[in-house]
């Protein structure tokens, strides 16, 4: 699905919720993905898994869009320039890496594919700003804290923050990354639990999420979000 950075960005603004999963079990993947869907996700993170394998599960999953209309398909923990290339020509809405790799943002900017570069430093946002990064995945965002986002989101106002990592879900917690100035949080393993994909109880899966997103959105009608785009 070939989507402009900006209206990636603001697609994901809006959710303020990024999946990122993997499962060997390409239709428990798809079924992941369904279910994101119907509770009302718009960007979807796969989860790369180093080897040609995991670009075949991606075409899968692409080859299947249009059950999905206006779902982004991303991918993330990409490590290098060349799955980078690999993953857009197979159709990725946008990369994200867990760090800072100036020849993966060079193949993104190329075909103009929103970049999310991993960084926990104030040195590494800069650097990725200098190569045409616009949203930052901060990493790992359980250890650097909504403080660190509060920090970078006021000193890089054009850029957008998302943290990864997250390891408390309840209102509070979540209210104060919003606060600190992130668009959107990732998550993986709290949506996906093992034991909740493991009986196979997207029942329960789906009521979580439809749960979480409501705390989300109740939380971005409060806070006032930092860092529009223009």
């Amino acid at each position: 699905m070939s989507v402009s950075k900006k209206d990636a960005i603001i697609n994901i603004r809006a959710t303020g919720l990024v999946p990122v999963y993997f499962h060997h079990d390409v239709d428990m993947l798809l079924r992941s993905v369904s279910v994101s869907y119907a509770c009302g996700i718009r960007a979807f993170e796969f989860m790369h898994q180093r080897d040609n394998k995991g670009l075949r599960y991606f075409e899968y999953l692409v080859e299947r869009l249009d059950k999905f209309p206006g779902l982004m398909l991303g991918v993330g923990t990409v490590l290098d320039a060349t799955m980078t290339e690999r993953y857009i020509h197979s159709g990725a809405s946008f990369i994200a890496s867990p760090f800072l790799r100036p020849d993966m943002g060079e193949v993104c900017q190329r075909h103009d594919i929103l970049w999310m570069p991993g960084c926990s430093a104030v040195p590494e946002i800069e650097k990725a700003k200098a190569l045409g990064a616009e949203v930052i995945n901060v990493s790992p965002g359980n250890v650097l804290g909504p403080e660190f986002v509060a920090t970078v989101a006021r000193q890089f106002t054009d850029l957008q923050f998302i943290p990864s990592g997250i390891a408390d879900l309840r209102d509070a917690e979540l209210m104060k990354w919003f606060e600190s100035g992130a668009m959107a949080v990732k998550l993986n393993a709290l949506l996906f639990t093992k034991d909740l994909i493991a009986e196979k109880n997207w029942k329960a899966i789906e009521q979580n999420l439809i749960a979480l997103l409501k705390s989300i959105r109740k939380i971005q009608a409060t806070v006032k979000p930092l860092n529009i785009l223009k």
